[in-house]
């Protein structure tokens, strides 16, 4: 889109001031030579059409840097325009000194700003999308499996109340499952949104860990699990308390549920290591372990290495403790063999005059 406004203002001003000049030049020039010989009118003339001259070049030369600078405006308004649009703009690459440099630097910024607010808006309705994906494929299930419980009872097709009361369990069950599931795909999406704000305060590890220990007890007592909790009462980390205990008591359930539910008084054991570099936390559990190619996928939404183990489980626990962790500015790994039990590794910065 462009003007000739601003050009045609610069040319009716150039001349006339430059035409002012040259009648008030020519005005000197013939009151001086107005008594002076031949010679001396000639050289007024002279003087006069190399004025003329000088003014023409000089308006020629001026007039190229000016349109220049005009023309670097409107290729700039013509990509804002571009931009508006929704077109791909790619950056100007011109290299440039001076104000219309700086223009064209700051334009070239604007438009990745641009690039990449889109990008991430793209990203966002991708991940929102596949979130609705993944929260319906799930809830098919359990609400497939509470609609034939309902036509069972509806129906009066179940007599026996023991079996109407296995039937009602079953469905509390499933109800159960669906709101975990949706609370914590909920949780997820806002931490992984950027939505929540980690109130990140020094706290006591050991005090966290107790209190992780007082919210599953009911789990592990149910299995004649023990959990072995070894943390030196002085250490702290940098984390929010409240968003740290439920990543470690998902952690914990998961080495519940996946410990040896036939051995008796077996153990998940938390431990903690420190030094002067991070702080790390091991759970451990005497499970079944896993493979390699389970490893890979066990931080994914929805993922469970075996349907067998808690039929109730949702598989997005480690997925949501993982976010939590990583939010923090921590780490999570894991290490597992098959038939040999896991260990998930959580490390975090030593902070400095923590350890004694």
């Amino acid at each position: 889109m462009n003007s000739n406004y601003e050009r045609d203002n610069f040319k009716k001003r150039y001349w006339l001031i430059a035409g002012g000049f040259l009648v008030i030049s020519l005005s000197l020039i013939c009151a001086l030579c107005s008594g002076a010989s031949g010679i001396g009118k000639m050289i007024g003339g002279v003087i006069f059409v190399l004025e003329l001259i000088m003014t023409v070049v000089l308006f020629v030369f001026t007039r190229r840097n000016v349109y220049k600078a005009y023309s670097s405006i409107d290729n700039a308004s013509d990509m804002m325009l571009e931009i508006i649009e929704g077109k791909d703009v790619k950056p100007s690459m011109q290299l440039e000194e001076g104000s219309i440099g700086i223009l064209y630097n700051n334009f070239d910024k604007l438009i990745n700003m641009f690039k990449e607010g889109k990008r991430k808006e793209q990203s966002e309705k991708e991940y929102l999308r596949d979130v609705m994906s993944d929260i319906s494929h799930q809830l098919k299930t359990p609400l497939a499996s509470m609609e034939v419980f309902i036509d069972l009872l509806l129906n009066d097709k179940v007599q026996s109340v023991e079996e109407q009361k296995k039937i009602l369990t079953e469905t509390e069950n499933q109800v159960s499952r669906m709101e975990w599931m949706v609370l914590s795909m909920l949780k997820l999406a806002r931490i992984e949104a950027g939505a929540v704000t980690f109130d990140i305060k020094e706290v006591n590890l050991k005090t966290l860990l107790e209190e992780v220990r007082g919210g599953t007890h009911y789990l592990t007592d149910s299995r004649n699990q023990r959990l072995t909790i070894v943390c030196p009462e002085e250490i702290n980390i940098k984390a929010d308390y409240d968003w740290m205990v439920e990543a470690v008591i998902n952690i914990v359930k998961n080495a519940s549920d996946y410990s040896d539910l036939d051995k008796q008084d077996s153990e998940i054991r938390i431990d903690v290591e420190q030094n002067s570099v991070f702080t790390r936390i091991n759970i451990r559990d005497q499970g079944i372990g896993m493979s390699e190619e389970t490893m890979t996928h066990i931080f994914e939404r929805f993922y469970r290495a075996s349907n067998e183990v808690n039929p109730n489980s949702v598989g997005i626990g480690l997925s949501l403790s993982k976010s939590i962790i990583e939010g923090m500015g921590g780490r999570i790994t894991v290490e597992s063999k098959l038939g040999e039990g896991s260990c998930f590794k959580l490390s975090f910065d030593t902070l400095t005059g923590d350890k004694k």
